[in-house]
């Protein structure tokens, strides 16, 4: 890795371009230094998959986007593994993805990690994960299966997200992304600026007792909730005008759902068990019985009273 810095540098040099600005120059900074923390060892590449190892022991695979020195960390792609769902995924521990990696005899090549791929961390045993400044985009479903993780961390110049004591939202806080499934907190809070909770964001998490969706909060994304096993309590916020499917499926212990909603939340065919619709209380505004009785699902609890 003779030649390691001094690629890197280029590439900042690159990256910053003719900007002399301060905060220019601490961005491009902390990049690089957060690439450095995990130092590469080696790298191999094959069929547009560069495989890389770290001298933190860990070993990443990243495919190749386009022609200019782009690439997405997507599953693990050794041991003769073909496809994401092929055995357990040798990803394990804390993960810290970098912003660049470097290929060649000398290091010739320089690839900026520009997104998380698809299923990238399917049925990995992962602790954490620290996602860098470049990365631009997360595709959906790239923790599907991670069913581990304690935290997320982002880098604090990252445009595009941002972590809030270790859960993934969007730079904006507009939309919740993924909640860690081993984080050990019973009630939550879901912040006023949060509009979506996206699909999964929730899914197995077994501490979670309660949850308020706050008041701005319009949809929540299919299986948000499901096998959410130790939830007993959920807050709907005013504002929610959708539950996607199976969205608080598998989730034994809710007893009391509190809907603030004038407007009943439109309901995908299957949203709760049947178990709870039979057993736990749904409370609803005042002079609002009759309006859920009419909407799908709602009409099917058998224990509605008003505020």
């Amino acid at each position: 890795m003779k030649k390691y810095l001094f690629v890197l540098a280029i590439a900042v040099f690159a990256l910053c371009g003719c900007r002399s600005s301060k905060e220019a120059s601490k961005t491009n900074q902390n990049e690089v230094w957060q690439t450095l923390l995990v130092k590469q060892l080696d790298a191999q590449v094959q069929d547009q998959i560069i495989t890389v190892k770290y001298n933190n022991g860990t070993t990443l695979c990243y495919r190749i986007l386009d022609n200019f020195g782009n690439v997405t960390l997507t599953w693990d792609h050794t041991n003769g593994r073909k496809n994401f769902d092929d055995g357990p995924s040798n990803y394990k521990g804390d993960i810290s993805i970098p912003s660049f990696i470097v290929t060649g005899e000398n290091d010739d090549f320089t690839f900026r990690v520009m997104e998380i791929d698809q299923n990238a961390f399917y049925n990995a045993e992962v602790n954490s994960i620290d996602i860098p400044y470049s990365v631009i985009r997360i595709v959906n479903d790239a923790f599907k299966g991670c069913t581990g993780v304690k935290r997320y961390t982002v880098n604090e110049n990252n445009q595009s997200y941002k972590d809030v004591d270790g859960v993934l939202f969007s730079k904006d806080n507009r939309m919740l992304i993924k909640y860690p499934d081993k984080k050990a907190l019973t009630d939550y809070v879901i912040s006023e600026e949060v509009s979506l909770i996206c699909t999964e964001a929730f899914i197995n998490n077994s501490f979670l007792r309660k949850v308020n969706i706050g008041n701005f909060v319009t949809a929540v994304s299919d299986y948000a909730f499901k096998n959410c096993t130790a939830l007993e309590e959920v807050e709907l916020g005013g504002n929610v005008r959708i539950l996607g499917v199976d969205s608080f499926k598998n989730c034994p212990k809710l007893a009391l759902i509190n809907s603030h909603g004038i407007f009943p939340p439109h309901n995908s065919p299957t949203v709760f068990d049947d178990e709870t619709k039979q057993n736990a209380k749904l409370y609803v505004p005042r002079g609002q019985i009759m309006n859920y009785r009419r909407r799908l699902e709602w009409r099917d609890f058998k224990n509605v009273q008003e505020y």
